[in-house]
């Protein structure tokens, strides 16, 4: 059976995106999943959280290699989080490399279904994952492309602030049709996460922009929003930790595993572990908006 493939998506750049695919694979792992990471975004930050900077200054297996037209030799990097009998994780990484080839146009310019063909025929990801995590860049650029096309399953993150907001409804109301309408029948959305906002923002604020949220969504054709989950938001909010605020930023950020920050806080493990829970609910019992 090939795995489900979850793509974490925004308009928006700062949304939480790569922290969000980090914490989702830790949560599954937890769970005992096997999950593979994929690191669509050139600026290479989710392969910083777990590879050296120097192994990823200059990536020739990467995730450009496994969607180039000659299907050059790619490699699964093995990810230790540092949970006892946890799941398989592995991550095919980007490279600051990458940034240079999409720049001089070496990147395949229209393929939208590179990932998707690859991930479905290639025995070393399909035969030992589960899941298939893919983290965006927000430019709507080939890589976000071939997340979207690829996708079963997205999941949008959101802080919450107003652009935030904004790049879900783009995301909605003009890529997901178009990703749709040109080749992926598959594509459900899970629901937005609202992740990094502080304790002060209270549930019943949270409440009303989902109704708001709600109310959008209602402006979509049917053949749209019957693909989104039932209730938009997920129950399970991830607050602000300083820690993992800053993690993209910090220097040598590889030698701190995300399981030192966890154990850490206990309420922020359970978070973690709910929200993988939550999602693979929805997988199995979707159900759209009516």
């Amino acid at each position: 059976m090939p795995p489900k493939i979850i793509a974490i998506a925004n308009q928006k750049g700062g949304t939480g995106k790569t922290t969000l695919t980090a914490l989702l694979t830790y949560g599954l792992a937890l769970r005992k999943r096997n999950v593979l990471m994929v690191d669509l975004d050139p600026q290479s930050h989710l392969s910083s959280f777990f590879l050296k900077i120097n192994e990823i200054e200059n990536v020739e297996d990467g995730v450009l290699e496994l969607v180039s037209i000659e299907h050059s030799k790619f490699r699964t990097r093995p990810v230790n989080l540092g949970i006892e009998k946890a799941g398989k994780v592995g991550l095919i990484p980007s490279g600051i490399n990458y940034m240079i080839r999409v720049y001089s146009g070496e990147v395949p310019a229209w393929r939208p279904l590179a990932l998707y063909s690859r991930i479905i025929t290639e025995p070393a990801i399909n035969r030992d994952y589960e899941y298939v995590v893919c983290d965006t860049p927000p430019e709507l650029f080939p890589p976000t492309m071939w997340g979207l096309y690829a996708a079963d399953y997205i999941i949008i993150p959101t802080n919450l602030e107003e652009l935030s907001l904004a790049g879900i409804k783009l995301l909605l109301k003009h890529v997901i049709p178009d990703v749709i309408i040109n080749g992926n029948n598959r594509l459900k959305v899970l629901g937005v996460a609202v992740i990094n906002v502080t304790r002060h923002v209270k549930p019943e604020s949270i409440e009303k922009v989902e109704d708001a949220f709600k109310r959008f969504i209602k402006t979509l054709p049917a053949t749209i929003y019957n693909r989104i989950y039932r209730r938009p938001f997920f129950t399970t909010v991830i607050y602000r930790y300083d820690e993992l605020r800053d993690l993209s930023y910090r220097p040598r950020r590889w030698e701190v595993p995300l399981s030192r920050i966890v154990s850490r806080q206990k309420e922020l493990k359970e978070t973690i572990e709910g929200f993988a829970k939550e999602v693979e609910e929805r997988i199995e019992n979707f159900e759209g908006v009516s």
